[in-house]
């Protein structure tokens, strides 16, 4: 039977992990109970959002249900829902008026609610503050990496894109393959091998830049074909790094390139073109991600 080589993958496309973690020590994953800040500044919005709202539920419950049981003197309460909206009003620290204090019990409910709702909001701003003001690159790779010759060599190459108008100074690019190796006693390694690129930093990183990575006889793809990159399963992995011109923030991103999406003996289409009716030269995100077959080499003089 065929294997099926999606869930063989390592890393998706985002670079991010998709080996399953299990049987880990107590205490070592992230969590809630252990690692809160790590959670709510990681965790999706719409897992936030959901134990942001439990929790201020259940905190109103809570204080509800002690003032219901300690029948607790409360002006216009005529049951434990109006103990719940009377909850609400003080940890919020509304007030309308209509719902009143009027005993030591409810007093005692209000103090310690209200500077617990000081509390709560603290969080919950901190929280929402932290992962708003987290910066971010806005930067398209392409969908495919292409093993063709270029200028004459065997080259692995790929390009991105920055979506923003604004610029990201001194950008920083680096390349990695991993593959499993099988050494020489027959045990699998997955081994990390660095790629060295014709550049790998751009002063002023505005419109794209195209990454090459010479086929050499010191390069880990020398040798390869189509067939046997798919035997082999290497990963190519894209760290980028740079400082977003109008923060004065570092930002960065990853991605990675599996055996499906390398294909061989293609272009880039142009992406750089003319308008004919301005003049003026505009980037095309149109064709980003297509390749096109390599054009025939120029006639002998």
């Amino acid at each position: 039977m065929a294997r099926n080589k999606k869930h063989e993958r390592a890393l998706d496309a985002r670079g991010r992990l998709l080996i399953e973690r299990r049987n880990l020590p107590t205490g070592a994953a992230s969590s809630l109970a252990n690692d809160a800040y790590h959670f709510l500044r990681t965790a999706s919005w719409t897992r936030i959002t959901v134990l942001l709202a439990m929790v201020y539920l259940a905190v109103n419950v809570l204080f509800a249900t002690i003032l219901w049981l300690g029948h607790a003197d409360v002006t216009n309460v005529h049951g434990f829902v109006d103990y719940f909206w009377f909850s609400v009003q003080t940890l919020a620290t509304i007030g309308y008026g209509v719902l009143a204090p009027n005993d030591t019990l409810s007093n005692v409910i209000v103090t310690i609610e209200s500077f617990l709702g000081f509390g709560l909001t603290a969080l919950v701003t901190g929280v929402f503050f932290a992962r708003f003001s987290t910066p971010s690159p806005r930067v398209i790779f392409s969908s495919v990496a292409i093993i063709a010759d270029h200028d004459g060599q065997r080259t692995l190459m790929f390009r991105l894109a920055n979506a923003r108008q604004t610029a990201i100074v001194e950008a920083s690019i680096r390349v990695y393959m991993t593959r499993d190796d099988q050494l020489a006693n027959g045990e699998r390694l997955r081994r990390i091998y660095d790629l060295e690129l014709r550049r790998t930093t751009s002063p002023i990183f505005n419109l794209s830049w195209t990454v090459y990575h010479v086929i050499d006889e010191r390069s880990p793809f020398h040798g390869v074909t189509a067939e046997s990159i798919r035997n082999g399963s290497p990963t190519v992995i894209v760290t980028f790094q740079g400082i977003d011109d109008s923060l004065a923030t570092v930002v960065h991103t990853r991605f990675a390139y599996n055996p499906d999406d390398i294909v061989f003996d293609r272009r880039f289409a142009d992406i750089i073109k003319t308008d004919p009716d301005a003049g003026v030269r505009y980037l095309d995100f149109a064709p980003f991600h297509t390749t096109e077959p390599l054009l025939p080499p120029a006639p002998a003089p």
